[in-house]
C-alpha cells in the first residue's frame, strides 16, 4: 500500500512539473511588416508634437495584424531638424490577442525629399490572450511621407509569452 502512495504521488508531482513548464514563457523571434497612416498634430507654429498611428500588416505569432498607437515628438538639442519619438502602441492579431509595446527612436528628414526615417528600439511591454505578460525587445524603422502621413514599419525582436 505505502508503495502505491509512493508512486501515486510521484506521478501526481510529475504530471504537476510538466503541466508547469508548458506555461512558462519562451523567448521566440518576432517581426512585423506593415503600412499605414499617421496623423499628425502641431503646436501653434505647425510644428509636429504628436500622432496617431494606425496600420495593418502581417506580424509572427499574430498573423494579419493591425497596430494602432500613439506617438510624441520633441526636438532633438544635439540635433536640429531632427525629432525625438517615444510611443506606445497595440497590434492586435488575427484572433484577436494583442501585444503592448512602447518605443523610443529619432526622426531624420530626408535632405531633398517628403520622407523621414525613424530608427527605434521597442519594448514589448504586455499583452492579452496568449500574449498576457509578454516582454520583449527589438528594433524597428519606418519611413513617412510627410505630405501624406503614409508609412512602412518593420520591426523585428525578441518576444517572451
Amino acid at each position: 500500500m505505502k508503495r502505491i502512495l509512493n508512486i501515486t504521488v510521484l506521478t501526481l508531482t510529475v504530471f504537476v512539473l510538466l503541466g508547469t513548464v508548458s506555461v512558462m514563457a519562451i523567448e521566440r523571434p518576432i517581426a512585423l511588416n506593415a503600412r499605414g497612416i499617421a496623423t499628425f498634430i502641431t503646436d501653434e507654429a505647425g510644428n509636429p508634437i504628436r500622432a496617431n498611428v494606425s496600420s495593418s500588416g502581417t506580424a509572427t505569432h499574430l498573423g494579419l495584424t493591425t497596430t494602432v498607437g500613439t506617438i510624441t515628438f520633441s526636438p532633438d538639442p544635439a540635433n536640429p531638424g531632427r525629432l525625438l519619438t517615444s510611443g506606445t502602441g497595440t497590434m492586435t492579431g488575427a484572433n484577436g490577442d494583442m501585444v503592448q509595446l512602447e518605443l523610443n527612436g529619432a526622426l531624420e528628414p530626408t535632405p531633398g525629399s517628403t520622407t523621414a526615417t525613424d530608427k527605434f528600439v521597442v519594448r514589448f511591454v504586455g499583452g492579452t490572450g496568449r500574449f498576457a505578460g509578454a516582454h520583449g525587445t527589438g528594433t524597428g524603422i519606418v519611413v513617412v511621407n510627410l505630405l501624406t502621413g503614409a508609412f512602412e514599419i518593420t520591426i523585428v525582436g525578441d518576444i517572451d509569452f
